[in-house]
């Protein structure tokens, strides 16, 4: 029960800030994937993984030339608990003590577009992000292992800074496709002395959003 409280305030913690926006009209909606390479610094557990993940984006005008994106994505992966090193580190799907876990990420970057050509807009982006672990599955000693993992990441390792660029395609009217590339940076790691390349992430994003009648704010 307290982990799902923890969860839920976190979830409130990321969105609420981003309601607002909603006044301004809406100007899409889409479907995101890709892959993402996250760093693990450590000699233990699994070499750093490259992981697919799945989401959805929307697109909020702010201003002229300026968005606020805010996106929900998922992906799972499977983590140990090493004692030696008091960290959660990933682990190989035939590791026998482990804790399959789901991770959410949740933002909403602030996005400038530039117009590239006359249906290409190029642009870069920044936000504050948050991952949300949630325990899937636990084999072995990865039942009692569970709780140290997960404290080990409520512990304030699940905030981020996001950084990237983007080119986006309007290949007709209502249809764009968006190619996306982020760095997740580990804000964590100012505090807790860990090595700065232990959960960088590289994300490849790739959007195909759908436009919707824009609304100007007040209307």
């Amino acid at each position: 029960m307290m982990e799902m409280k923890k969860y839920i305030a976190i979830f409130f913690l990321a969105v609420f800030p981003f309601t607002s926006f909603s006044l301004y009209g809406i100007d899409s909606i889409g479907a995101m994937g890709g892959v993402m390479f996250t760093g693990n610094s450590s000699a233990e557990g699994a070499p750093s993984p490259i992981l697919p993940f799945i989401g959805a984006a929307a697109s909020f005008a702010f201003r002229e030339n300026s968005f606020i994106e805010p996106s929900i994505a998922m992906t799972a992966n499977y983590y140990l608990w090493s004692a030696e090193e008091s960290m959660a580190l990933p682990a190989e799907i035939e590791y026998a003590d482990s804790v399959l876990l789901l991770s959410i990420f949740l933002d909403s970057p602030y996005v400038m577009k530039y117009r590239l050509r006359e249906n290409i807009d190029w642009g870069w982006l920044a936000s504050p992000l948050l991952v949300l672990r949630v325990p899937m599955k636990t084999w072995g000693e990865g039942d009692t292992q569970k709780a140290d993992i997960l404290s080990y990441f409520y512990g304030g390792r699940f905030i981020f800074l996001e950084a990237g660029g983007l080119i986006e395609w309007n290949y007709s009217p209502l249809k764009s496709f968006k190619s996306r590339l982020d760095l997740l940076f580990p804000l964590y790691h100012l505090w807790d002395g860990g090595a700065i390349t232990d959960q960088l992430s590289v994300r490849l994003c790739l959007i195909f959003s759908f436009k919707v009648q824009e609304k100007s704010p007040g209307n």
